[in-house]
């Protein structure tokens, strides 16, 4: 092959990518749909190695959750996918949750975060979108409280001033109450 075809051949295959208008995003949303994900992020490997050991206590404990971890660089992934909804699940030290919660500091670019917490451990915290279903909120809480003693996470028992308040369904789960059936059901 000469220089003129190899480079004939190098052009042509970003401009087949280009106009097949193949994107990653579509399999990363099917992924998503059919997985929990749960997003942890290379700077951290405490808050890594908790996603790991969650992940793996929900796949036994729910096994169609299909729970895998997702890892970022940075925690400011974190914050960039639960702003925009790409994420629904992540772990991360408490206060990096707080400060994407109110959008500040690093986190300021991506505006306040609806966020609630699901369970918590003494240093880090498993965060969701406030519009996280009930239901799957309390399967997880009950599923990593029940079954990763070990862990030592708990659902947080009331909000702080200023803090994150817990999800609906894990608080429901904490108070004992019983498992609501999803809407229109």
């Amino acid at each position: 092959m000469n220089r003129r075809q190899f480079l004939g051949l190098a052009g042509a295959v970003p401009a087949w990518a280009l106009l097949t208008a193949h994107s990653p995003y579509r399999q990363w949303a099917i992924f998503r749909q059919t997985h929990l994900v749960i997003i942890t992020t290379r700077d951290d490997t405490a808050g890594d190695e908790l996603g790991e050991a969650c992940a793996a206590i929900v796949r036994a404990a729910l096994p169609d959750s299909k729970a895998t971890v997702g890892r970022g660089p940075r925690v400011e992934r974190i914050a960039s996918l639960m702003s925009t909804g790409q994420a629904e699940v992540a772990i991360t030290t408490k206060a990096h949750a707080l400060d994407m919660f109110h959008g500040a500091d690093r986190f300021r670019d991506y505006g306040a975060i609806p966020l609630r917490v699901l369970v918590q451990s003494d240093t880090h915290q498993m965060i969701c979108r406030e519009e996280f279903l009930q239901q799957h909120g309390y399967l997880l809480a009950e599923a990593l409280v029940l079954n990763g003693a070990s862990l030592r996470l708990s659902v947080p028992r009331d909000t702080p001033p200023g803090g994150i308040p817990p999800h609906d369904g894990a608080a429901a789960f904490a108070q004992g109450l019983p498992l609501e059936p999803p809407p229109g059901r």
